[in-house]
């Protein structure tokens, strides 16, 4: 990791103390930076996008690290590969929960869909990658669709879940993969309303 990456990298762990209260603005950026001591300039210096930046670099960085956390998948079943990458993504998110909260909120507005969209299938992308999804027709996109559907529901749920360990959060996992697996196909105009990208595809 070059200076430059791990300056930002500081910067996004400061901002998530303040995102909770005051969501994501340029001015959290700036502030976050003076507070690591590189100078509120590096705010906007390092973010040029603005805070819509720092929420994808965010995402990235949750994406690698559910991959490093996860064991190695080889003894598992796929859809218990799936279903522990879900849950390894939402337990580090967990200390986070209200930046998470807000940060949903902030990419449902309506100009930040589309990224919000890409944000997604990189997660589910990586989720199928740690479970060695192979495939490489219109079975790869309906995966990731499916796959989609499942976290977003299971994250909204998760959002709003205080029972123990949230446990209720993981049963509520375990029925829509368990739901997902029922499903004979994904109908393709269900599937493009799920993944809008996939028009292009």
């Amino acid at each position: 990791m070059d200076k430059r990456e791990e300056i930002k990298n500081k910067i996004i762990t400061r901002a998530l103390v303040h995102v909770p209260y005051e969501g994501w603005t340029q001015e959290i950026l700036n502030k976050s930076a003076d507070e690591i001591g590189v100078g509120s300039s590096y705010g906007w210096r390092l973010f040029p996008e603005g805070p819509l930046e720092a929420v994808i670099t965010w995402s990235r960085l949750l994406d690698e690290k559910m991959l490093t956390s996860l064991p190695d998948p080889e003894n598992l079943r796929v859809r218990d590969k799936v279903s522990l990458a879900v849950k390894t993504r939402l337990t580090i998110l967990n200390p986070h929960r209200e930046a998470a909260r807000k940060t949903s909120i902030y990419l449902a507005l309506p100009h930040h869909l589309g990224k919000a969209s890409q944000l997604l299938y990189a997660t589910v992308n990586a989720i199928w990658y740690y479970a060695g999804d192979t495939s490489t027709d219109y079975n790869f996109y309906t995966k990731r669709a499916l796959l989609a559907w499942v976290y977003s529901s299971t994250f909204l749920y998760w959002l709003q879940d205080d029972s123990e360990d949230h446990y209720k959060t993981w049963m509520f996992l375990d029925r829509r993969i368990e739901e997902v697996l029922s499903l004979p196909t994904l109908p393709k105009r269900l599937f493009q309303k799920i993944m809008p990208w996939s028009r292009h595809v």
